[in-house]
């Protein structure tokens, strides 16, 4: 099998993508130095494979080498590399010993290793600096990691020590390679994997995002509102968790989807310090209690009021939200109806705009079922004048809520039950308010003519359909006196 192999290659000179994967019985690597031309190598699952070939790394075009699951493997060792090398995967590669390759760039590199038997990295790793990704099993051996190792770290379960690796992870988040990592995704696989994310994790002052998948925790760290730099909190299918603290208004993204036991979000005991909340998702969070559900919904409230008085006072938007866009995509749950005016169960809505109003948001009740990735969602909006011609004043008003470099899964998404998405946009309120004055004073004020407008609501994706919005309206803004909640 083998040799006819090496023979294949030989004759394939053109040949780009090479995969024997799961060939559980091969026992020899090809040499592929007669394929100058491949790019993907995959040989994951080779269960029986003791070595790969060093012909491999001299392919001048090879981007991914994938050699996950070769159990037998005990050793990756070549001198030279690839320099279009941006993915090498040896996970779970678990009788590894020698891992030794000469990168010749680590530019926008991918980089995932085992657990290696001596649990200790070996120097090529330990003077290595800048990787793009580096993604490993938890070990205390990850103290050893220099300062800007790698711009993303991605910690799964180990597979030979403790089953809770909350103790070794408090060991090693003050060690140089966190203290300035910017990304660090905690990913549990098939086993219980920590039981709480360490207070210490407030150590980790260039954080910039925090994303948590399948582990076992029950609460989050209030540490995590003191991290400076922290811009997005992602929390993924931990099927344990029951509570979190008050960290919504400190940190700007904060998504937690299918954490279907979690009960309680705890109300701030004192005013934030005003890091901006730009948008929050609660998806299929359907357990939440009516107090915490309040208190976050207050706070979603809050928190477009305070971008509506900014907006009014000309202040630049950008300076505390992307684009001026404030979102909120929660359970539709009792209590909601006391927060939204101007209720239809219709996408399309014909209505006068109430006086002396500073502004409005606006939102939408969506049934369950599932949502492409990237959805967009999106309300345009026409005057009808006074010889009763319809004008467009602004379209696509869009809140991309659910952007891909949020989401660690890029997984579609599937609502278990009603949802509302609630979103202020300053720019299109702006355009429709002005056009509506602008109205006003070309047909003279003194005969009381008030415009009429027609909003259509929308859900921008090929699977969706207008039947998935069971409500929309809007909330009225008004000028008001600076409140705490």
């Amino acid at each position: 099998m083998c040799l006819n192999n090496c023979i294949l290659l030989q004759n394939l000179p053109n040949l780009e993508i090479f995969d024997l994967s799961n060939s559980k019985k091969l026992i020899e690597c090809p040499n592929m130095s007669g394929s100058p031309n491949l790019k993907y190598v995959r040989l994951n699952g080779c269960l029986s494979l003791p070595e790969v070939d060093s012909s491999i790394f001299f392919l001048q075009k090879l981007e991914s080498l994938i050699i996950d699951g070769c159990t037998s493997l005990k050793s990756i060792s070549s001198n030279t590399c690839s320099p279009a090398l941006r993915h090498l995967s040896a996970i779970y590669c678990i009788n590894l010993q020698e891992f030794s390759v000469a990168f010749s760039s680590v530019d926008n590199l991918f980089l995932c290793l085992p657990e290696l038997d001596a649990n200790k990295f070996p120097s090529s790793i330990l003077h290595t600096k800048n990787l793009e990704y580096f993604l490993s099993p938890i070990s205390d051996s990850l103290v050893d990691l220099p300062e800007n190792f790698a711009n993303c770290i991605w910690l799964v379960n180990s597979l030979k020590g403790e089953r809770d690796s909350s103790i070794t992870l408090h060991k090693i988040l003050p060690s140089p390679a966190f203290l300035s990592v910017k990304h660090l995704i905690l990913f549990g696989t098939d086993v219980p994997f920590l039981s709480e994310i360490p207070d210490n994790i407030s150590l980790l002052s260039s954080l910039k995002s925090l994303r948590l998948v399948n582990i076992a925790i029950r609460s989050l760290p209030e540490t995590i509102m003191y991290l400076p730099q922290l811009e997005i909190l992602g929390v993924y299918n931990c099927k344990m968790l029951q509570s979190i603290p008050a960290l919504s208004q400190f940190i700007p993204y904060f998504i937690v989807r299918n954490c279907k036991s979690l009960e309680k979000v705890l109300r701030p005991t004192s005013e934030p310090f005003y890091k901006r909340s730009r948008g929050l998702l609660l998806l299929n969070c359907i357990k939440l209690d009516p107090l915490s559900y309040r208190t976050v919904l207050e706070y979603a409230i809050f928190w477009i009021e305070v971008g509506a008085r900014k907006n009014s006072e000309n202040e630049d938007m950008s300076l505390y939200y992307d684009n001026g866009i404030i979102w909120y995509f929660l359970p539709a749950m009792p209590g909601i109806e006391y927060w939204f005016h101007h209720p239809s169960t219709q996408v399309s809505v014909t209505l006068e705009l109430p006086p002396n109003l500073l502004g409005f948001a606006y939102y939408m009740v969506l049934s369950p079922g599932h949502m492409g990735y990237g959805v967009d969602f999106g309300c345009e909006c026409y005057l009808d004048n006074s010889s009763g011609e319809r004008i467009y004043i602004t379209s696509f008003t869009r809140s991309n809520f659910y952007h891909k470099s949020w989401d660690l899964t890029n997984a579609s998404i599937h609502m278990m039950s009603h949802h509302v998405v609630l979103w202020y946009d300053p720019q299109s309120c702006k355009q429709i308010m002005e056009a509506v004055e602008e109205t006003k004073f070309i047909n003279d004020v003194s005969i009381n003519y008030n415009p009429k407008l027609t909003f259509r609501f929308f859900i921008e994706e090929t699977q969706c359909n207008e039947e998935m919005i069971v409500e929309c309206g809007f909330h009225w803004m008004y000028p008001f006196e600076a409140r705490t909640i």
